[in-house]
This record gives structure tokens, sequence and C-alpha cells, in this order.
């Protein structure tokens, strides 16, 4: 089978060998014309959007691998109309994102940046940036899935106070198997100390936390973004930063990537990373291996 790697820079070596190794051709640079009658898979990451306008240049086209979990990028709807089958990763990199969200929750508690910045300014530490302990916390969960129930685990060894969560497709009894207590989002925003988003971008989901919901977390309180940039309003939250009506924010994730608001650059209170809480070499490896394998399943 004759499959095209769009973003091949970002699809690891050890995958693109799997497939050789099983028989099939792959081609990084954009086929000519002709070529591309003849594709039938085609192998994605990130930055390649998979619409109407692409599906057609690949009239034969039966299968695409996504090297990621969300699907947004992808037009599900148009993909199943034409019948052909999209093979994701899901959980690949749920541990990097975990571990990330534990990191970045202490940097803030901590306020490690700010103090980091004191000393490259050759000053020493600012009582004013006195940090707080995870230990004791109580931290939200929107949405509690491989990553969300992973995070919670992770938080056990902090002796964290309790692990709020909030996902309409998960019962209560399977949530407190991962040490989660089911709430509904309005008594997570209301009483979390940390909030950590988990959730794919749909139609119900964006704009899920907006100034209302943002108004509603205590002034001293966190929240945490590595789902998706859409899921958070981002000129409320600039808002509620520059007011200081919550503690502070951290994202990993923006509504348009790599040009994010420039705004959030002038906020104090903010913690911003360019999209790698998924970014280890492991979830790399993971991530890309994942859609080949279902793939080799799918084909046999």
């Amino acid at each position: 089978m004759l499959i095209y790697i769009t973003e091949p820079n970002e699809i690891h070596n050890s995958a693109k060998e799997i497939l050789i190794r099983n028989g099939h051709k792959v081609i990084e640079a954009e086929p000519l014309l002709e070529d591309k009658k003849k594709v039938e898979a085609i192998f994605i990451r990130t930055y390649t959007t998979v619409n109407n306008s692409l599906l057609t240049d690949f009239p034969r086209l039966k299968f695409i691998l996504r090297a990621g979990v969300g699907l947004d990028n992808i037009d599900t709807d148009l993909c199943k109309k034409k019948g052909i089958q999209i093979l994701n990763s899901p959980g690949a990199n749920a541990n990097s994102v975990a571990e990330y969200v534990v990191c970045i929750m202490i940097m803030m508690l901590r306020h490690i940046g700010e103090q980091n910045k004191l000393l490259t300014e050759h000053k020493w530490r600012d009582k004013n940036h006195q940090g707080e302990d995870l230990k004791g916390r109580v931290i939200g969960l929107v949405g509690c899935g491989f990553i969300g129930k992973l995070l919670a685990d992770k938080l056990q060894g902090f002796e964290v106070k309790k692990i709020l969560g909030y996902d309409p497709f998960i019962d209560e009894e399977t949530m407190a198997k991962n040490h989660i207590v089911k709430a509904d989002l309005e008594t997570i925003l209301e009483t979390s100390d940390i909030i950590s988003l988990h959730l794919p971008l749909l139609k119900e989901t964006k704009d899920i936390i907006s100034l209302t919901q943002l108004k509603k977390m205590k002034k001293n309180s966190y929240i945490i973004n590595t789902s998706r940039g859409g899921i958070i309003n981002e000129e409320d939250l600039i808002y509620v930063l520059r007011e200081n009506l919550i503690a502070g924010a951290a994202l990993d994730v923006f509504e348009n990537e790599p040009k994010i608001n420039k705004n959030f650059l002038n906020l104090k209170n903010i913690f911003l990373t360019p999209h790698i809480a998924g970014y280890t070499k492991e979830a790399d490896i993971m991530m890309s291996i994942a859609p080949v394998k279902r793939f080799l399943e799918a084909v046999k």
C-alpha cells in the first residue's frame, strides 16, 4: 500500500520502518498528481487538516493514520461518509502529559518562574513570592479519561486533600477506583485550588471555560490547560488574569498555534509552554507507533 506521510519530521522513524518492513511503500515528499491517485493511506500529526479539499486530491484513500489523540484537525463525518478509517493513538502520551501537569502544579504553587527571574536580575528570593505545598490541596479535573485517571494516580503520592472530577461519560464508581470524587463543573470551579483540563475539542467543549466559569473560581486558585486551546476562551482568561480574579494559569495549548495571542506575553501570572506536555521522546515514539500497529491489524 502506498502511504503518504504529510509531516515527516513529526513522525518517528521507527514507525516508518515498521511500515516498510511490512511491505508498504512510504513517501514523504508531496506526491505528484498521478501518484496522488495511488495513495491509499496518509499519515498525519498536528498541522495537516483533513478536509474535503485534501480528500478530493486522494481518491483511493482508505486510511488516515494520526500520530496523536485528538481528531479536531480531521473532518470525521466526511471520512465516515467516504468510508475512510481513522486510526489514532489514544493514551499514547498520557504519562508524559500527567507528569507535565504535576510539574506545572508545583512550579506555580512555588512561584518558580518569578524566583528564577529574580536571580537573573541579580536579586535574591522575594517573600512576596513565597510558595505553598501541593500537599493538602483540592484538585479539580475537567475530563477524566486516560490522562485524568493517570494524573489522579500520580497525585496520591503528594497527599492532596481531594481530587474532584467532572466527566459526564464516566460513572461515580469508576472514578472512585481512580481516587476521584465525581462532581459537577460548578462545584469544581468553586472549590478547587488547582483545575486541570483534559477534554477533546468538540462543539460541546468549545469555550466551556469562559468568563462566567472563571469568575466562579477562588481568587487564590489556578487553572491548567494541556488539552486544546479552544477549551478556554482566551480573551476571558486574559481579562481575569489581568484583573487578578484568580491567582494564575498555565497554558500549553492555544487557539492559534504557533501564533499565540500576544496579550498573554504581558501577563505576570501565567506560565506558557509551546505545546510540549505530551512532547517527550517516549511519547513521540508511542504516538507514532500506535496508529501504525492499528493500521497493520486493520489491513490484515
